[in-house]
């Protein structure tokens, strides 16, 4: 088990996935389904706090994308583990600088 935080964004497009905000919905869904005790904090828009019992960032988002309408064409989608120095982005992700700031971790 580990703390992490997941934050997305979902493209203003209809995909074959769905409209947004089937995909939207269907993301949200995903994430509050993998917290532990369904224990998560979601004050702020797209973004959550949770504990998961997946044992690294990558496999997080994979249950992510997999459990929802996720599209990785459109949409963007960063899973950073707190208790480990991990993250994985899924999606359209066109700022490199995410990988400098991570690395100052």
């Amino acid at each position: 088990m580990s703390i992490y935080v997941v934050s997305f964004r979902i493209a203003d497009d209809t995909s074959r996935y769905g409209t947004y905000s089937q995909r939207w919905e269907s993301v949200n869904d995903a994430i509050q389904d993998r917290a532990v005790g369904r224990n998560y904090w979601k004050q702020t828009t797209s973004f959550f706090a949770l504990e998961a019992n997946e044992d690294n960032s990558s496999t997080l988002a994979s249950a992510i994308n997999r459990n929802s309408k996720f599209d990785p064409d459109l949409d963007l989608l960063i899973v950073v583990n707190l208790s480990v120095k991990g993250y994985k982005i899924l999606g359209v992700n066109n700022d490199a600088d995410i990988d400098a700031i991570m690395a100052l971790r």
